[in-house]
Order: structure tokens, then C-alpha cells, then sequence
């Protein structure tokens, strides 16, 4: 990690953490449990309660964190956010220096991303553009996908972090690659659920047992990791929110305004952006995404086979 700025002694860099939410806080920790150590900080700071517990040390302000840091990872909820905590007087945007490199994990447009490296060029600091792909509990062993792209140096260099947080770590360009492609993929995961929601409709109508449907969905060539991990969501008819449909509403928008810019129709995930939107009217922005395999089924089936979202 001699990349880093560590006074080249080959020490392990210090590491600072900006936002300990859902993803951030599994991450965290398992840094801690690989022995770094970790300053934390969050706008809440009983987010950081579990991290503190487990060694993390908290600062004050996330200008005292990037003083304090070699490396500084971020997961943001927005753009907004991300343009809050980087590019507004006393963020941390204002307290980088030349050799520190920042690492974004955030779902966040290109354009807010690209803003940022811009910024932070000018102190000489580097920004890498590191989304990941999976779900909480992946983050908690570690078996996130994650997507890079920055300054190669700087991969290189906290690719060994990155190793202790993900099982692959994808090098994909010099820009803001790396943001295109989790929208790319989130789009999928929205686009795929509502198939499987058609399909069940389908069946449904047939007779068929749902249970059986969804494990034969799983056990034939259209089977995904996707499917399998909201299998016993979709028999269940649980939708605690892993991933929330307002969540979900976010990341789509921002892939649509990226294929709007660059004159791409999407004409699948405009439909399922009006499912969403359906959803939304229903107040059911808090049900995790699988409960969109459900919309296809609103319009009723005889004796209720496949009745409306329950709210709760």
C-alpha cells in the first residue's frame, strides 16, 4: 500500500468512513475485523454505534475525518448528498490534500460524480468510483461485486481494502464507468423482477401453485442469484424492505436520465418506472423490490389467487 499516502513506510493507511447506513455499516466492520483502523463519521451519530463497539474511533466533523485519514471511503445516500458532504464550504471536499484518495461506494449519477473528481483534482487528491452490487447480507460476508473506476494508481493501490469488502473487484475505466455500469445493473434487477411478476401472473391464471412456479422459475435456464435470493420473498408474499421501492425509484431515475442524455430509448424500464410509480400512489414505497413481481397480478384472479400488495 505504498501508493497510498502512508510517508512510505509501508504501513497500513488510516481510513476514515463517511456514512454508516445499511451498507456502510458491514463494510465497516469487516475492515475492523481484518485489524485497520477506522475513524467513522455520520450525520446521525447512533449510526456509528455498532462501529464504535467494535473499535472504530468517531470524529467530530468530516473535516476532522479526512485530516485524519490516507484513505476516505463514502457511502451516500443521493446526489445530493454526495454534492453536500464534497462540494459545499467546510465539507471534505475543502480539507483533501495531494496524495489522499477518496472512495465512493454510493449509487450516484455520473454527472454529481464527475463534479466531485473535478474538485477534488484540484487539491491533488484521487476519486475512485467503487459501487457495489449485492445485498446487506453480502456486504456482511463480504461477497459484494464491486466496480471500479478512477485513476489506475489509486485502484491499485486500496485494491487490497477493496479485497477485504468484496469478492471481485472489477477495474472498468478512467471516468465514471464504473457509475453507468451499477445503473446499468440495478436497471436489470428492476426489469427482472417485473418478468418474474408477469410469469407468476401467468401461471396463476393457469392454476399453478405458486411455490412451484417460483422453484421452477429457479431450477431452468431463466434461474438468476437474483431470483434465488427473493425466492422466499416471492412464495412468502414478505416484502420487508431489503432493497425499498423508494430506493429503487432513485436508482431508475438516474439510469433514465443517463439514457435521456444520451438519446437511448428504454422502453422496458420506462414501464417499470410506471409500475413503481403505481406503487408509490398505493403507499407501498417502503416494501422491498420484490414486491414489484406482484404488480402484474393487481387486476385480480379468480378466489384471490394473486390478491392485491399488502401494505404492512
Amino acid at each position: 500500500m505504498e501508493d497510498v499516502k502512508d510517508g512510505g513506510t509501508g504501513q497500513s493507511p488510516r481510513i476514515g468512513w463517511i456514512g454508516i447506513g445499511a451498507m456502510g455499516r458491514p463494510m465497516c466492520l469487516n475492515l475492523i475485523k481484518a485489524g485497520h483502523v477506522l475513524t467513522v463519521f455520520d450525520r446521525v451519530p447512533t449510526q456509528c454505534e455498532a462501529v464504535v463497539a467494535a473499535g472504530a474511533r468517531t470524529a467530530r466533523s468530516v473535516q476532522e475525518l479526512v485530516a485524519q485519514s490516507d484513505v476516505v471511503f463514502s457511502t451516500i445516500f443521493d446526489d445530493a448528498g454526495l454534492r453536500a458532504l464534497f462540494l459545499s464550504d467546510g465539507g471534505a471536499g475543502d480539507a483533501a490534500s495531494a496524495g489522499q484518495i477518496f472512495v465512493d461506494m454510493s449509487t450516484v449519477s455520473p454527472q454529481a460524480s464527475a463534479e466531485v473528481a473535478a474538485a477534488l483534482a484540484q487539491r491533488g487528491a484521487s476519486w475512485l468510483r467503487a459501487p457495489v452490487s449485492g445485498t446487506v447480507s453480502l456486504a456482511a460476508s463480504a461477497q459484494l461485486s464491486c466496480f471500479v473506476s478512477g485513476p489506475r494508481q489509486a485502484f491499485d493501490a486500496v485494491q487490497p481494502l477493496l479485497a477485504r469488502l468484496s469478492a471481485r473487484q472489477s477495474y472498468v475505466g478512467a471516468a465514471d464507468e464504473a457509475r453507468v455500469i451499477k445503473l446499468m445493473i440495478n436497471m436489470m434487477v428492476f426489469m427482472s423482477t417485473a418478468v418474474i411478476g408477469e410469469g407468476l401472473a401467468f401461471g396463476a391464471r393457469a392454476g399453478l401453485d405458486r411455490a412451484l412456479m417460483i422453484d421452477a422459475i429457479n431450477d431452468s435456464i431463466v434461474g438468476s442469484p437474483h431470483y434465488r435470493t427473493k425466492a422466499d420473498k416471492l412464495k412468502q408474499r414478505e416484502y420487508g424492505a431489503v432493497g425499498p421501492i423508494s430506493l429503487v425509484v432513485k436508482d431508475l431515475d438516474m439510469a433514465l436520465d443517463v439514457a435521456r442524455d444520451n438519446v437511448v430509448p428504454l422502453p422496458i424500464s420506462s414501464l417499470v418506472r410506471q409500475y413503481l410509480a403505481m406503487m408509490q400512489h398505493r403507499d407501498l414505497g417502503h416494501l422491498d423490490i420484490a414486491a414489484l413481481a406482484d404488480v402484474p397480478a393487481w387486476t385480480g384472479a379468480p378466489g384471490g389467487t394473486d390478491a392485491p400488495i399488502n401494505a404492512n
